[in-house]
């Protein structure tokens, strides 16, 4: 199934990353939840590959009923048949306890798509894929049970100023980050290479990488953030993006291009 836009979204494989989400009903979420009540039903799988909330604790009451309208929209569309699957990003913890019907929740670092073309994608959110001892101490202290526990006796209202005050000020910091492309690259190749897994897509960068992998046979693709909201689309071996910019507007699917084509 190739691509397609139009008023609906068509495609084999679906994957929205980073969008960052602060309430129910702010820009982005609302063109988000438009975008995907316009799924295609045909489309096999969606993928949400992390860091769609700015934060979400999905075992915390106070998060599972703020973001509930969200959680209504993917059971929607699990339900008329389309595989859905939460990846689980560094802004997230416990959301395996979130409890939306239908919903798959991947805490772990990958998940392999397989899908009915018979093409396998291996997919993660990114963050993991560099080895940085002192990062993933961080992250796995955060998402361990002591962290989580210690974060239930805390008022979710509470934790949640704290984290949107957080991801604000490192937001603000992202003009003045320099990556290390070739470094995000190489360990992006050798991540893919675990596994018998066509091609790969990871999010976390905020950079569209559609790269071909350095010994051939496959591409190293990523999601965009969505201070410009987008898609990434996949099938009949192609990939493609979308941009929606406004409920309601027919989307524009375009291939995906490298990001170092213009050099």
């Amino acid at each position: 199934m190739k691509p397609e836009g139009g008023d609906s979204l068509r495609a084999e494989l679906v994957v929205v990353s980073d969008v960052h989400l602060r309430t129910i009903d702010d820009a982005r979420s609302l063109l988000l939840r438009d975008a995907l009540r316009r799924l295609d039903p045909a489309v096999e799988h969606l993928v949400l590959n992390g860091d769609i909330f700015d934060f979400c604790s999905g075992d915390a009451p106070y998060y599972r009923a703020k973001f509930a309208p969200l959680g209504e929209e993917l059971a929607t569309i699990a339900a008329r048949g389309t595989r859905v699957t939460f990846v689980e990003g560094n802004h997230e913890i416990g959301m395996r306890q979130v409890g939306w019907p239908g919903v798959e929740v991947v805490d772990e670092r990958d998940l392999v798509v397989a899908l009915k073309s018979g093409t396998r994608i291996k997919v993660c959110h990114g963050d993991l894929i560099i080895d940085d001892p002192w990062y993933r101490a961080f992250r796995g202290l955060i998402k361990s049970r002591v962290g989580t526990a210690i974060a239930r006796t805390v008022p979710g209202s509470w934790i949640d100023a704290y984290a949107m005050k957080h991801a604000s000020i490192s937001r603000s910091q992202d003009k003045y980050r320099t990556l290390d492309h070739g470094r995000i690259l190489a360990a992006f190749d050798r991540w893919l290479a675990e596994g018998a897994c066509e091609h790969g897509i990871i999010g976390h960068f905020h950079v569209p990488y559609a790269e071909p992998r350095p010994g051939g046979g496959g591409c190293m693709m990523s999601v965009e953030s969505w201070d410009r909201p987008n898609f990434l689309l996949f099938g009949d071996g192609v990939f493609a993006r979308t941009y929606p910019k406004e409920k309601g507007a027919p989307f524009v699917v375009s291939p995906a291009e490298s990001v170092f084509k213009a050099s």
